[in-house]
């Protein structure tokens, strides 16, 4: 919270005051090595209803880091298959969407506090 108030001059003389092979700037660096990790694992926990939902997440990250690929080509590559995914499921009779809220007779109720 200092850090934001005081700006970039306050990280600038932080920065240079602790010694980079200190214990402090190995904890900083380690936990910033950590939030991709965090960001993948929130992603995964929105977007994973079932099982076979993981495999076009597999299959962006590794066009992405095999073949050298940037994020708007997965994306276009990851687009058409969510259209033939999506055409699937309606070929199927299934219902739209992926809700993990359970149906049921009170879904209009709100709770009483």
């Amino acid at each position: 919270m200092f850090l934001t108030y005081y700006g970039a001059t306050a990280v600038t003389a932080l920065r240079n005051a602790l010694p980079m092979d200190g214990v402090a700037m190995k904890t900083l660096f380690t936990v910033g090595g950590m939030l991709p990790c965090v960001g993948i694992a929130i992603l995964l926990r929105q977007i994973i209803g079932r099982t076979t939902d993981f495999i076009p997440f597999l299959v962006g990250f590794t066009l992405a880091a095999s073949l050298g690929l940037n994020l708007v080509s997965v994306t276009v590559v990851s687009l058409l298959f969510a259209v033939i995914m999506y055409e699937v499921e309606m070929s199927k009779g299934g219902k739209q969407g992926n809700s993990t809220v359970p149906e049921g007779p009170n879904d209009d109720d709100e709770e009483d506090i």
